[in-house]
């Protein structure tokens, strides 16, 4: 690996890719990950509008937003990953996606890139297990005050702490790995962020008076079997 990948932000930190392939950079490997059906599924529950603006929040390469972008009038991508902007920018290029605008920046900063109701529809995919409990609420925060009244956030692919044993195979795979991280000061229980119950972002829901429904995944879904998928009208 690189030096400028190891002092990367996610790259060298969370993923460790073997080459420069958006899955290898997404940490997804194997035929049954396809970014154009994940995509899709994102497409088929937020129903992007001809004339919205979009902000794909922690865009990453861009894989999920390059199919997006078709569906709206502007999508907005943010990421704190040098690395990964850079490669979004190639694809932008590359494939002319002229309404597909990148900015390298914390996901918690998105108040100060963006006036409020600026959105109509946000969605973070593969990403909000990244962020810990503090920071979570925090940018749930962020994330309805930067999308309009009446708008739609949708926050996906979450690790269900309740799911958590469809993943490990024993408690005690995943405690060496817990206890591992804490060892070397990382962040995370484990290479996958935190663990979230459903319940904790419909509490923070209900206390901010949003609307919101958790989703299973459809089963078609790599994860399907311990991720879950929330939608939020952004009520407030």
């Amino acid at each position: 690996m690189t030096k400028n990948k190891m002092s990367d932000k996610f790259i060298g930190k969370w993923v460790f890719p073997s080459d420069d392939s958006l899955l290898e950079q997404s940490a997804r490997r194997g035929e049954r990950y396809n970014f154009e059906n994940i995509a899709n599924d994102i497409i088929d529950k937020v129903h992007f509008e001809p004339e919205d603006i979009v902000m794909d929040l922690c865009c990453g390469n861009a894989a999920l937003a390059k199919y997006v972008s078709k569906t709206c009038k502007e999508i907005h991508g943010v990421d704190h990953s040098e690395h990964l902007i850079r490669t979004a920018n190639k694809i932008k290029e590359k494939e002319s996606i002229s309404n597909l605008h990148l900015y390298l920046s914390d996901a918690m900063n998105i108040d100060k890139l963006f006036r409020e109701d600026f959105f109509d529809k946000s969605y973070c995919y593969f990403s909000f297990q990244y962020f810990n409990k503090r920071k979570r609420e925090l940018l749930l925060a962020q994330l309805s005050r930067v999308t309009k009244r009446k708008g739609w956030i949708f926050l996906g692919d979450i690790p269900d702490k309740t799911r958590i044993w469809n993943f490990y195979e024993s408690p005690k795979k995943f405690y060496r790995e817990k206890i591992s991280r804490i060892l070397q000061f990382k962040e995370g229980e484990c290479n996958l962020g935190w663990w979230i119950d459903p319940k904790e972002i419909v509490q923070w829901c209900d206390s901010h008076r949003l609307n919101v429904s958790i989703m299973p995944q459809d089963k078609n879904m790599p994860h399907a079997h311990y991720r879950f998928d929330v939608l939020i009208r952004n009520s407030k």
